[in-house]
């Protein structure tokens, strides 16, 4: 006879796996990173900028990477084609991402009304529509709606495709890595292949990362944020899981493979299409330093505090540029502007900001929801009493 406890659901949605606490302490640099590159560029202009800052949008592909590291490392034991499996899954991932999605969109609305008032066809009605899109997280698929309600939130959109993939993809990477390898990579040089011929045909001189307003901003938003285009590097953080789980290479080797790939995109990016440098080919920099990090159990990435900056990471993604908005109105509003005239003491603020911004809304909002989201449904009384066969 089988006890109440043998069908019992798991107390989590998946086993209980060992952390790993660099590689949560790494999201916070690749979020800085971020943060970095939106900063400066917004006071101190494109062209001020050294290489390394100039790069820093490529923290979503590490985060993009990682995402699909960290998911095939938590449910390489689980069994998506279970339907329960499958709802614990998404529930998961629900509880792990909208509360703060939707607290930074209700933060961004003043400023996206704003900018939307301002902007001009084709673009006004596209950025309109981000309102309803947005919240349902489709917004990615929509150039020119995609950046509109604070614009790092397009990612959660294209993360959104991902975990509906996932029960699907993660068989295919564990059982047939290799061919799941090479059909990846022939989608990932196709479909760059196709991006880098797009833009230089309809958008000749302009720059996918600065494309200015009008026509040339939304076939750039069709290639930065398309989910479709985006997928390659979530698949590649799955197949490096495997690599990972098959091979522990060694930590100095990763960082030298890591650095020299750092300084070859640094010292031929001015020759590298846009189009490839900005989907995905920086994987060959962020790929080993993910691996070394699943590896590092002891040293300052394991810190209590660096690792609690790394939890903040995502509320400081999400909350930065609308911590950067309000630190610009309240210049205009109350100093009439001189702020703006300081860049770096500008910048720091923003950065203070968004810092507190974001431990305020890990602490109060972010993990109180999620523990609330992924709480035990109990059981009606009359049912837990009928006995078990």
């Amino acid at each position: 006879m089988n006890s109440r406890a043998d069908h019992a659901a798991p107390a989590g949605p998946h086993p209980a796996v060992e952390p790993l606490p660099a590689l949560t302490a790494l999201r916070f640099v690749a979020a800085a990173y971020v943060l970095a590159f939106h900063f400066a560029d917004r006071r101190f202009g494109r062209d001020a900028l050294p290489e390394t800052v100039a790069l820093g949008y490529s923290g979503v592909t590490f985060f993009f990477l990682l995402s699909g590291f960290i998911l095939a490392y938590n449910y390489r034991r689980v069994d998506l084609s279970k339907r329960a499996a499958r709802v614990r899954f998404l529930r998961a991932r629900v509880a792990r991402v909208y509360p703060v999605y939707l607290l930074a969109l209700a933060v961004a609305l003043p400023w996206f009304v704003v900018w939307t008032a301002k902007a001009t066809p084709p673009l006004q009605p596209l950025m309109a529509a981000s309102a309803v899109l947005a919240p349902l997280g489709l917004h990615a698929w929509v150039p020119g709606a995609a950046c509109a309600l604070d614009c790092p939130s397009w990612s959660v959109s294209v993360e959104l495709f991902f975990y509906a993939l996932f029960p699907l993809l993660l068989p295919l990477a564990l059982r047939r890595p290799g061919a799941t390898a090479l059909v990846t990579l022939a989608a990932w040089a196709a479909s760059t292949a196709a991006a880098i011929l797009v833009w230089n045909r309809y958008a000749p001189g302009h720059s996918l990362i600065d494309p200015g307003p009008g026509r040339a901003a939304i076939l750039a938003q069709a290639i930065k944020y398309n989910p479709l285009l985006r997928l390659p590097e979530f698949v590649a953080g799955l197949l490096l899981f495997v690599l990972w789980q098959r091979v522990r290479l060694p930590v100095p080797p990763l960082l030298a493979v890591a650095g020299a790939a750092a300084l070859v995109l640094v010292a031929l990016v001015d020759r590298i299409p846009e189009p490839l440098l900005h989907n995905g080919l920086t994987a060959l920099v962020w790929a080993p330093v993910i691996l070394v990090g699943a590896q590092v159990h002891s040293g300052p990435l394991v810190a209590g505090w660096f690792v609690f900056l790394g939890r903040i990471s995502f509320a400081l993604y999400l909350l930065h540029v609308p911590a950067d908005a309000l630190v610009s109105s309240l210049d205009r509003a109350v100093l009439a502007g001189r702020l703006a005239e300081i860049p770096w003491l500008g910048l720091g603020a923003a950065t203070l900001l968004s810092l507190a911004a974001a431990a305020a809304v890990h602490l109060l909002v972010e993990e109180p929801a999620r523990r609330r989201i992924l709480r035990p449904r109990s059981r009606p009384a009359a049912a837990a009493a009928v006995p078990s066969a």
